[in-house]
């Protein structure tokens, strides 16, 4: 059953891949908005540039933003093409991915906040009716972190309970849709809405993929596993959403192989975790987790030899502990 992972590790030992260049700095108008290396656009005026009626210098400041955005995702791509090489997986990594770098993350998003907007007096409009419903969301999920968090030091359960709380919340009403039937709610300010809430659920895998990463260095699989299965899934979750590291997603899979063949860890989410590796570094798939909408319907997204096949595709998941693709789309909405 571990066939797909050794399959990614067949070229181990191959050395590193050449060093990718030092990454880009931002341009100065970027400068009063980064703090600690984490970037928060404020009023989000830095857009300005992008509409009708901006000044010679806010188009040229727009056009600077837009410039580091590719720049930056341009050189995290190569950093994690020389990371996986570093495993032995030759992949590249498409270059329009800010993989390892979150002011790109963060950038890209503002550079992604003027679309489908008329002008900058529908954007400001929509920026102000849609902080109201995002400052109340985020005080509920605020509160219930906190509630989980005690004044004594936390065990591994509270801390990953407390990590993963946000990492569904914010992700929650994107993946499901459930933003688009907020009532009352004009299209520019749901759009609005929709980018707030990206910028804070790409923090949040941030700091949970760092906690993660540092956990799996200094205690390993072993210690989260003892922790429980509940502490298990937790994160493993929290690897699965680790995607702007492929090669630490690599990496945790790899470790994880021992623990799934020996039957302490489960293997429908080893199997989940394979796909997502997979994508990433082969842009193929085994079990057919990872689904995309295609003709208006979920479905999964690019198999490799065999997946197209209904009855291959099934069997494979069986063996894993999964549920028939039939099955599991069952489980999302009919139509996207």
């Amino acid at each position: 059953m571990m066939a797909r992972f050794r399959m990614l590790f067949l070229l181990a030992g191959l050395g590193a891949f050449a060093a990718a260049s030092a990454a880009p700095a931002p341009p100065p108008v970027l400068a009063p908005f980064i703090h600690d290396g984490s970037f928060e656009p404020g009023d989000y005026g830095l857009v300005r540039g992008a509409f009708p009626g901006a000044t010679t210098q806010q188009v040229a400041d727009w056009k600077a933003i837009k410039a580091y955005g590719k720049a930056c995702m341009q050189n995290a791509a190569l950093v994690q093409d020389a990371e996986l090489k570093k495993l032995g997986i030759i992949a590249s990594v498409p270059k329009d991915r800010g993989y390892q770098d979150r002011l790109c993350s963060q950038i890209l998003n503002v550079i992604s906040a003027p679309e489908g907007f008329a002008n900058w007096e529908a954007f400001r409009t929509a920026l102000s009716r849609s902080l109201p419903y995002f400052q109340t969301y985020e005080a509920g999920i605020t509160a219930s972190v906190n509630a989980i968090q005690g004044a004594e030091e936390n065990t591994l359960e509270e801390e990953a309970t407390a990590r993963i709380i946000p990492d569904q919340a914010w992700r929650g009403p994107l993946g499901m849709e459930t933003l688009d039937t907020l009532s009352g709610v004009d299209a520019d300010t749901l759009r609005m809405l929709k980018n707030r809430t990206v910028h804070r659920f790409e923090d949040v895998d941030w700091d949970n993929s760092h906690w993660v990463r540092h956990l799996l260095d200094t205690k390993g699989w072993s210690a989260v596993i003892k922790a429980g299965p509940r502490t298990a899934k937790m994160v493993w979750l929290i690897v699965q959403h680790a995607d702007e590291d492929p090669a630490f997603q690599a990496k945790a899979l790899h470790q994880l192989a021992p623990y799934t063949r020996a039957g302490k860890f489960a293997r429908p989410d080893y199997a989940l975790l394979t796909d997502r590796v997979m994508l990433a570094t082969t842009g193929k798939q085994h079990y057919g987790s990872q689904l995309s909408c295609q003709n208006h319907h979920y479905a999964p997204r690019s198999l490799d030899a065999g997946g197209d096949d209904p009855k291959t595709l099934d069997k494979r998941r069986a063996e894993m502990g999964l549920f028939s693709e039939a099955t599991y789309l069952t489980y999302l909405p009919p139509h996207c």
